[in-house]
C-alpha cells in the first residue's frame, strides 16, 4: 500500500514538474516579428486603454507613392487588423507588409484582462479607442476568427467609422452543433498536443492534425506555415485561460440578428477545409449582411491568411481596389451585384498556388 501511494505521488510530482517546465518554455517563446515592406522588423508600440490595460501594436504605411497606383488607393486609406482569440498581432505577419504599400495599417494585439462584467463590447471599445488615438476616424476592419466578430459588432455600433469589413473564417455566435464523431471532436486533443508536448513531438502531431484538417491546421500546400505559426507564434505563446476569456465574451451574445444592420461593404473570406468554424457559418454571415461578398481561399482551413497568404492577399487586395473604385465613383454605373463591385454574392475560387 505504501509503495502504491509513493508511486502515485512520484507520478504526480513528475507531472507537476513537467507542466511547470512546459509553462516556463511557453512563456519564454519569442514570436517572429512583423516585417515592414523593406524586410526589416517593425517597431512595436504600446497603447494603454482608459481602464489601464496595455496592448502592443504596429502602425505602418503607406510606403508607395499614391500616384504610382491606379489613383483609387487613397479612397481606402486605412485598415485596422483584429486578430482571433489567441490575440497576437503577429498572426497578420503575412498581410501587414503587403497592405502597407498602399494603405496605412494598424495591427494590435487583443487585451488579456477583463472585468467580470465585460462583454464583447469591451474589445470593440478597444478598437475604437486605439483608432481614435491614432487619428483614424474611418477605416476598413479585417478580422480573423473572433476578430471578425469584433469587427461586425463595431460596424453595427459605429457605422460611420467602418468603411468596409473583411471577415476571415469568422463566426457570429458560439455553437457546438457541428461537433460529433468527426474532426471537430479532436480539437481539444490538438490544442493540448500543440501547447504542452515537447517541440519535436508537438510538430509531428501538428503534421498529423494537418493531414486530418483538425482545429487551425489544414492540408493545403502551405500547411507547414500553420504548423510553424502554432508552435512559435500562436497558441503556445498565449495561456489558454487568456484565449478562453476572450471567447467567453462572444458566448454571451448572438450577433446574427444584428448583421442586417451592417451597411459597410463586406467581404467574407473562407477556408473550405475549416472544421473548427464551419463554412456554413460564413455562408450564413454572408447571407445576413446586405450585399456581402463570399469568397473561398481554396485548400485552406481556419488559418487561410497563414497557410496560403498569397491567395488570401490577392483576394483581399482585389476587393479593396473595388471598394476604392466605388468610393471614387468609378463604379457608379455598376449594379449592386456586379462582379466588379464588392457585395457580389458569387463565390470565387482558383487553383491553389
Amino acid at each position: 500500500m505504501t509503495t502504491t501511494v509513493g508511486s502515485i505521488l512520484a507520478v504526480l510530482l513528475a507531472g507537476a514538474a513537467y507542466a511547470a517546465a512546459v509553462l516556463r518554455r511557453n512563456r519564454r517563446l519569442v514570436r517572429p516579428p512583423i516585417l515592414g515592406v523593406d524586410g526589416a522588423p517593425l517597431r512595436d508600440r504600446t497603447f494603454t486603454f482608459s481602464d489601464g490595460e496595455t496592448v502592443d501594436y504596429v502602425d505602418v504605411g503607406p510606403t508607395d507613392d499614391p500616384a504610382s497606383g491606379d489613383g483609387h488607393a487613397s479612397a481606402v486609406s486605412a485598415l485596422f487588423l483584429v486578430p482571433g482569440a489567441d490575440g497576437m498581432k503577429e498572426t497578420f505577419r503575412y498581410q501587414v507588409p503587403a497592405l502597407a504599400r498602399r494603405h496605412r495599417v494598424i495591427c494590435a494585439s487583443l487585451r488579456e484582462r477583463f472585468a467580470p462584467d465585460d462583454t464583447l463590447d469591451r474589445m470593440v471599445d478597444d478598437v475604437a479607442e486605439l483608432a481614435s488615438a491614432a487619428g483614424l476616424e474611418r477605416f476598413v476592419l479585417l478580422g480573423q476568427s473572433l476578430g471578425g466578430s469584433i469587427a461586425m459588432r463595431f460596424a453595427v455600433r459605429d457605422p460611420e467609422r467602418a468603411t468596409g469589413l473583411v471577415l476571415a473564417n469568422t463566426l457570429a455566435r458560439i455553437g457546438y452543433e457541428h461537433v460529433g464523431l468527426n474532426r471537430a471532436l479532436l480539437t481539444p486533443l490538438a490544442m493540448f498536443t500543440t501547447r504542452y508536448l515537447p517541440t519535436a513531438l508537438g510538430r509531428a502531431m501538428a503534421r498529423l492534425w494537418s493531414r486530418l484538417d483538425v482545429w487551425i491546421y489544414d492540408s493545403s500546400p502551405g500547411g507547414e506555415r500553420v504548423v510553424d505559426y502554432a508552435l512559435w507564434t500562436g497558441p503556445r505563446t498565449v495561456p489558454s485561460s487568456v484565449s478562453s476569456a476572450r471567447v467567453a465574451r462572444l458566448k454571451k451574445v448572438d450577433l446574427r440578428p444584428q448583421l442586417p444592420a451592417i451597411r459597410a461593404p463586406t467581404l467574407v473570406l473562407k477556408g473550405p477545409r475549416d472544421h473548427y468554424v464551419p463554412p456554413a457559418w460564413s455562408h450564413e454571415i454572408a447571407s445576413l449582411v446586405p450585399g456581402a461578398r463570399y469568397e473561398e481561399v481554396p485548400g485552406t482551413g481556419h488559418c487561410s491568411h497563414v497557410s496560403m497568404p498569397g491567395s488570401f492577399n490577392r483576394r483581399l487586395s482585389r476587393w479593396l481596389e473595388a471598394v476604392a473604385r466605388r468610393e471614387a465613383g468609378a463604379g457608379a454605373s455598376d449594379g449592386p451585384n456586379s462582379p466588379g463591385i464588392p457585395g457580389s454574392p458569387r463565390l470565387e475560387s482558383e487553383v491553389c498556388e
